[in-house]
């Protein structure tokens, strides 16, 4: 991990944790550990939850610090609005370059290949699912919205879906809802309120009134780097709706902590809103279903707040006040709230909030749950439910994974979802998660139909939780970190994803399990791709298979990886494919990986900083070429195979941030590429064409566009491909002409975290961040300029 530096309070506003949370489980099967909502609240201040050094080394802070650091580097946060502002420049860059094409006319083409289920012992499971919405008029169709991939719908209740917001703003969803009284008319929040390390911020409303053929940006303003957790929308008139809201958490793009949160409500269809309950994240919302004045809500933001509670609406979401319960007063204090209503009988109502993380009680777990059948009078009785049996519904983690739903024919039977999912009949719990996923995160109910969102995807079932039906065979949904492809099989690849581990595809869209934690860096063999593959989880605890994923066995023996960022690369030399280089706060060197049992020892100075990039130079046979970048932005370049270092910028042609890549001319080690984190002053690409130059030079080769670029590919004929926050861009490599890969080409607005390409299959693969990964047939490309790929002398092209 990079050395921590002093951080200002806006720092410990978005990056706080509790120093409660305890422990995390590696596996794909368990949620992440909360970061923060914003710490600065009346009661206590950032420093009060900062306690502790020993903070910055737990699992969550990681996750949240690897993500959030390279794009805040090195200033004090990730700028406001930036997404929005790089959208608008690519937009007139499109308008302004309108035959600028990759193809000579030719619309590029992107294909989806996955993971359209990640197989594991033959069920199947996808990424996470924020929200679950059931069309009322037709129960075959429904929506929901994933963590980072946008909205899906179904009209054969499950069997196959269809992206429907690609091209939008944000990708990031929290909840979605169907106009009770025109199912044409759909509601959808950007941002997700999860709590957890990668909750991405929205960008605002998506409105759609053709059932979501086409959608509309809509109160951006207002909504802005919010997140939604609810959305309630009047029965009879679709322009009335109410919407809690909570604060965007780490992702790409975080913008300001004092943004307003709570309850909004509109009269015109969204367009405008008024802020009706201020103060702490609103993380439930729930109206009467035959009377809309009537309505209920939970403010919790999981550290706790002086506002946190229940409150509750006579006047359709117009005024609050706070009920009172059980709840105030306890030990703990009140954190995540939510909330059920039975629909048979709407005066009854449960109540579930979390143990606050405020160093009292249980922290994240279950404070407790109450039922009420009064929930309308003056002042509601209340009755506390036992969840010993359920194991407190969600274990330690109430704060990421909790949903309340009612049988919509029974009052006392009650669906609580947690790690798992619980039934509570006659007063009796019993676990009916059966063969679905664990960590819910929304239910949705039409008659007997009972569908789920969880962290592997959509499960249904049809007879109250005895059997279930999983629906991920035709969603792509994963969030990648790195992939790699095979030299010679285009359908073959493997990628290691956000808390779902590593999977590997063969020919088709389904790509099977091979091995658990948070999926990072990996490789495949030139000599044996078939059977030899290294991996890695995180903190860069490496492995290998002889066996083409059959089995694995650790392989980073002399590696410190005290302080390895939580997302660690290594690199395999394609010449030689026993050799390895892999960084922690130090470079490693093995050169025997798969022919022995790999001994690691350090292979140059001690750098004081996370290395974050690396390549070898294709150029030299010898694998003792390669350069590095640092998360400092420092860049250093070997040519002896790590006996001695040269300072790559010198004169700091190249603005010091967050080093996400790095890749040479395969024709020419003196030519070398840099991508980098962050935001201006300064580009995100830059040319070198005498690196091995005792003082190499630099030049800025940028897309125009001020996003974080994160991989970088250097095609034999030429070509140059750049993987963005905001997907790829291609050129020559001198500055232009670019052309820009737009969700028309097939690639969808989402970050694109690692380019895999290999001249045997002319195939290029981006791995995203939520929405699997897409590939590109490069073969007979045409340049903008009319030059086709194959012709290497493009090469001899200076830089502008």
């Amino acid at each position: 991990m990079t050395p921590v530096r002093p951080l200002t309070s806006r720092y410990l506003a978005v990056l706080a944790i509790t120093l409660m949370i305890l422990g995390a489980n590696p596996s794909w099967t368990q949620a992440q550990e909360p970061t923060t909502a914003e710490a600065s609240r009346p009661n206590r201040s950032p420093q009060e939850l900062w306690q502790h050094d020993a903070l910055t080394h737990i699992k969550p802070f990681q996750r949240v610090w690897w993500g959030w650091q390279q794009r805040a580097y090195p200033g004090d946060e990730i700028p406001s609005g930036a997404r929005q502002r790089a959208l608008e420049q690519i937009a007139a860059w499109q308008a302004a370059n309108p035959d600028a094409v990759s193809r000579g006319g030719t619309p590029a083409t992107w294909t989806s290949i996955g993971p359209r289920g990640i197989d594991l012992g033959g069920l199947q499971y996808s990424g996470r699912v924020a929200d679950v919405a059931i069309d009322q008029t037709d129960a075959d169709r429904w929506l929901i919205g994933a963590a980072h991939g946008g909205i899906w719908e179904t009209t054969d209740a499950g069997t196959s879906w269809t992206p429907l917001t690609d091209d939008q703003a944000s990708l990031a969803m929290g909840a979605i809802a169907f106009a009770p009284s025109d199912p044409s008319i759909v509601y959808a929040g950007t941002g997700e309120s999860a709590f957890s390390g990668d909750a991405y911020g929205g960008a605002g409303l998506l409105k759609s009134t053709d059932g979501g053929v086409t959608w509309t940006l809509i109160a951006a303003d207002t909504f802005d780097e919010r997140a939604f957790s609810d959305i309630q929308i009047h029965p009879t008139d679709p322009d009335t709706l109410v919407a809690s809201t909570s604060r965007g958490l780490i992702g790409s793009f975080s913008g300001s902590t004092a943004l307003p949160v709570g309850i909004f409500k509109s009269a015109d269809g969204g367009d405008t809103w008024t802020h009706t309950l201020a103060g702490d994240d609103a993380t439930d919302l729930e109206v009467d279903p035959a009377d809309f004045n009537r309505q209920y809500t939970g403010l919790g933001e999981v550290f706790g707040g002086m506002d946190n509670g229940v409150y509750r609406s006579s006047d359709a979401g117009d005024s609050w006040l706070p009920v009172s319960g059980p709840w105030d007063g306890l030990a703990g204090g009140v954190g995540r709230v939510e909330l059920a209503i039975a629909p048979s009988d709407r005066n009854v109502l449960y109540v579930g909030i979390q143990d606050a993380f405020d160093g009292a009680g249980l922290d994240g777990q279950l404070l407790g749950l109450w039922t009420t059948s009064n929930a309308w009078d003056a002042i509601p009785s209340w009755t506390p439910i036992d969840t010993t049996a359920a194991n407190g519904i969600c274990g330690a983690q109430c704060w990421y994974d909790f949903e309340l739903k009612v049988d919509p024919s029974d009052s006392s039977v009650i669906y609580a979802g947690g790690v798992s999912l619980w039934k509570r009949t006659g007063g009796v719990w019993s676990n009916v998660r059966g063969s679905a996923h664990v960590d819910q995160h929304s239910m949705a109910i039409d008659g007997s139909l009972l569908v789920l969102g969880n962290d592997g995807g959509v499960w249904s079932s049809t007879n109250g939780g005895a059997s279930w039906t999983d629906h991920n065979d035709d969603l792509a949904l994963t969030q990648f970190y790195h992939g790699s492809s095979h030299p010679t099989d285009a359908g073959f690849a493997i990628g290691g994803s956000q808390d779902n581990g590593t999977e590997a595809r063969s020919t088709s869209d389904t790509w099977t399990f091979v091995f658990g934690g948070d999926g990072a860096d990996n490789a495949i063999s030139t000599a044996n791709p078939d059977l030899h593959w290294a991996i890695s989880t995180q903190f860069q605890s490496i492995r290998r298979t002889l066996d083409g994923g059959g089995t694995f066995t650790f392989a980073g023996a002399g590696i410190d990886t005290t302080n390895a960022p939580f997302i660690s690369v290594f690199k395999m030399c394609d010449a030689n494919p026993e050799t390895l280089i892999a960084g922690t706060d130090n470079l490693w060197r093995t050169d025997v990986f798969f022919g022995g049992p790999p001994v690691w020892s350090s292979n140059g100075p001690e750098l004081g900083s996370g290395l974050t990039a690396m390549a070898f130079a294709p150029a030299d046979a010898d694998c003792d070429t390669y350069a590095i970048g640092l998360a400092d932005g420092r860049l250093q370049i070997t040519t002896d195979g790590g006996v001695t270092w040269v300072d790559l910028d010198p004169s700091n042609q190249v603005p010091d941030r967050f080093v996400t890549d790095v890749a040479f001319d395969p024709n020419d080690a003196s030519t070398l590429f840099v991508t980098l984190s962050g935001f201006a002053p300064g580009g995100h690409l830059y040319r070198s064409d005498n690196a091995l130059s005792a003082t190499p030079t630099w030049a800025d080769v940028s897309p125009p566009v001020d996003t974080p670029h994160n991989a970088i590919v250097a095609t034999p004929d030429g070509r140059v491909f750049v993987g963005t926050d905001l997907g790829v861009w291609e050129s020559l490599g001198t500055g232009g002409p670019w052309t820009y890969f737009s969700p028309a080409d097939g690639l969808p607005n989402v970050v694109i975290y690692d380019l895999q390409y290999r001249p045997g299959t002319d195939r290029l693969i981006a791995f995203t961040h939520g929405r699997g990964a897409f590939a590109l047939d490069t073969s007979g490309l045409l340049f903008a300029d009319g030059f086709e790929s194959g012709n290497t002398s493009l090469w001899s092209n200076t830089m502008p």
